[in-house]
């Protein structure tokens, strides 16, 4: 996973290349700028060495949510050791959300709202089928502990689910 502040100091070295219009945390309600911030929290906790609870500020153990961060651990612990290709989840600080901030909102969200095939397929934006079914439970779970906190997350639009699934070639095996 790569951690990214979005800012670069040095003139010479900007990207000045055309970008989408990415989404500004502030836009977000509460619950979708706490799931946001979880994540970079795990990340920042990860690549810091630093125990999650330490960087979250015990913020689970605070809001009751113990369960919630240990799904959040077991779901992020499959995603940082079996993804597909880098995933963006930027600094704490960061003022802009990421496409994977949101594809992980998205299946947070899908999750809470009963929707599991969309929740699935958001995951395969990052993992692999094997990959994804390890991280599903988690995921699940915890999008129900964040919904028995009061932390809801709209439902996802059906036609908002991850068309940017990666075009990987699929294995050619003979079964006999």
């Amino acid at each position: 996973m790569t951690a990214n502040d979005n800012h670069c100091a040095d003139p010479d070295l900007r990207d000045t290349t055309e970008k989408p219009a990415e989404t500004c945390i502030e836009q977000l309600g509460f619950a979708s700028q706490f799931v946001i911030w979880v994540a970079r929290a795990w990340v920042t906790a990860l690549k810091s060495e630093r125990d999650f609870a330490v960087v979250s500020g015990g913020t689970f153990l605070q809001l009751g949510l113990d369960a919630a961060e240990g799904a959040l651990d077991e779901f992020f612990l499959v995603v940082a050791h079996s993804a597909n290709r880098q995933i963006d989840i930027r600094c704490l600080k960061c003022r802009q959300v990421s496409p994977d901030e949101l594809v992980f909102h998205r299946a947070v969200a899908a999750a809470q709202n009963g929707l599991a095939f969309q929740a699935y397929h958001e995951l395969r934006c990052w993992l692999a089928p094997a990959a994804a079914r390890l991280a599903f439970a988690p995921l699940m779970r915890l999008g129900m502990a964040l919904a028995r906190g009061k932390l809801l997350l709209p439902a996802p639009a059906p036609e908002t689910a991850s068309s940017a699934l990666p075009d990987l070639p699929m294995p050619s095996r003979s079964l006999h």
